[in-house]
């Protein structure tokens, strides 16, 4: 399988030329309103021609801070038709967070709501080098400099940018993600990375345009980006949107009106489902698989899912770096707790993470991958590009070991991320905040296990002499201003942080030590 060297807006461009008149997108929040293909072809190029309008040339950066709508699907497309750069960021992040992204990746714009703003006031046209800021509910173009949303698609103005020449090696998207260590940073993904992925998944998967998916996941993420919006764009499929997971009932409930064929979710959510007294007695006779992501999948949880519904659970394996997925378990072969084998074009090695050589099949090592949809690199970082990228395989910082018929099994982590919720929590992110209290000599971060969660951010603390501050105190000061899934479960004081010579914290010493003392 080869993706055709085309831009990432081709998926949809084809949808809309196969099935214009097709409902392609549905909202159940928007009252049940639908989307056909044509109507979301039309509408992006509408919105890439009021970006360009508005000074927005090839290569800029525009931020896309909104949840799952088709506001966001249209926007997703539109600032890729304008030939520009999407720059997703979470709903989860608060001020600081935004302002540090679009600060670098210097962007020029940015597309969000009236809700986002709220939480951000110092988010405006001026700020930050942002020349203009796009609002759901800004009726006034001229109120506060924030421009309407709708207003975007009042000209008659249609351009598609994306088609001009061969865009495949330029970037697309810049997501963040923490890699294997440090503070957040743009991931360059090209079009070529996300196309070939999208094709990737679509066959592994096999994603058809008789498909329904229900999509829940956050088009911010690379999970819900590529395999929930993309792929079922690119198959032709139709898109139940949701942009949040409500009360289990609720959200149940979605499965019984729209009778979704295909499910890709999160760990965390289908514990939720498994808790569910009701679960056992709906019709499940729709969907065909449910796939998980984001975290590792309990072989207990995987094997409980599908005792209660009839439904099979497969686990996939990805991250941002690779657009995302690099492993998907086939269909026909599950096992359980794998994350399956490579997709079309991918491969994959063991190695130890300190030679580089190649373990023997059944021990376990670092996981490295190489295929088309790994990224360019990091942005404007060639430093940690080269911590990430040896020889055009990249470095997962996961451990795990692969069997006899090529299935791999992550059994650890090697990177100093944290994940909770199915989202990356960087240590050195919190650590930063935590040396900025008067009261905090030092600090280090770790991963504590949590049954639902995932993991938890544990931090270890040296106060200042004298200082009596409480660990409540230093939960809620590093709380302010973060999304709520980076927030500490508890903070542990102590004398001292290990450290190597070259002063980086030896965290496998703390962990070890949170261990023992029975934490």
């Amino acid at each position: 399988m080869q993706a055709p060297q085309e831009a990432l807006t081709f998926p949809l461009r084809q949808a809309a030329l196969l099935h214009p008149n097709k409902v392609a997108v549905v909202e159940p929040e928007a009252g049940g309103r639908e989307w056909t293909y044509a109507v979301l072809e039309d509408q992006s190029s509408a919105l890439a021609g009021s970006l360009a309008g508005l000074g927005i040339k090839p290569g800029d950066r525009v931020a896309l801070w909104m949840k799952n709508s088709v506001e966001y699907i249209l926007s997703f497309y539109g600032i890729l038709k304008a030939g520009a750069i999407v720059a997703p960021a979470s709903t989860h992040y608060l001020e600081r967070e935004v302002a540090h992204q679009l600060q670098v990746t210097d962007a020029a714009g940015i597309i969000t709501t009236e809700e986002r703003l709220a939480q951000a006031p110092q988010i405006k046209a001026g700020a930050f080098g942002l020349r203009f800021v796009i609002s759901d509910k800004t009726e006034d173009a001229s109120a506060n400099g924030k421009i309407s949303f709708s207003s975007l698609f009042a000209g008659k103005a249609r351009v598609d940018r994306s088609v001009e020449g061969d865009r495949s090696d330029s970037l697309a998207v810049l997501p963040f993600s923490s890699g294997t260590t440090g503070l957040p940073k743009g991931v360059m993904l090209t079009h070529s990375n996300l196309l070939h992925n999208l094709y990737q998944v679509v066959q592994a998967h096999e994603v058809t345009s008789n498909d329904i998916l229900l999509n829940q996941l956050p088009f911010f993420h690379i999970y819900g980006m590529t395999v929930l919006m993309g792929a079922s764009i690119m198959a032709g499929a139709t898109q139940v949107v949701a942009s949040r997971f409500r009360p289990v009932d609720e959200f149940l409930s979605l499965f019984q009106k729209y009778r979704p064929t295909l499910f890709f979710t999160v760990p965390l959510i289908l514990q939720e489902f498994c808790h569910y007294p009701g679960i056992s007695n709906m019709d499940w006779g729709a969907l065909r698989y449910v796939n998980t992501g984001g975290a590792p999948l309990s072989p207990d949880l995987q094997a409980r899912f599908t005792d209660l519904t009839g439904v099979p659970v497969i686990q996939g394996y990805g991250l941002t770096e690779s657009s995302p997925t690099t492993h998907v378990t086939p269909l026909d072969r599950i096992k359980l707790g794998s994350i399956g084998a490579p997709l079309s074009l991918t491969e994959h090695r063991i190695v130890d993470p300190i030679t580089y050589e190649e373990m023997p099949n059944g021990e376990v090592g670092e996981l490295w991958v190489r295929g088309p949809q790994v990224m360019k690199g990091y942005y404007n970082d060639p430093t940690a590009t080269a911590d990430t990228l040896v020889d055009g395989w990249l470095r997962t910082g996961d451990l795990a070991r692969e069997d006899e018929d090529g299935y791999v099994f992550v059994v650890d982590r090697l990177k100093e991320l944290i994940k909770c919720k199915g989202f990356q929590v960087a240590p050195a992110e919190i650590e930063h905040v935590l040396l900025g209290h008067q009261d905090v000599l030092d600090a280090a971060v770790i991963g504590e296990p949590h049954s639902e969660l995932g993991e938890t951010p544990v931090a270890y603390v040296v106060r200042r002499g004298g200082s009596a501050i409480s660990p409540e105190a230093i939960i809620e000061y590093t709380a302010s201003g973060m999304a709520k899934y980076k927030r500490l479960s508890k903070v542990i004081f102590t004398d001292a942080i290990p450290r190597s010579p070259s002063g980086k914290i030896l965290r496998r010493v703390i962990k070890e030590k949170h261990v023992n003392d029975g934490f």
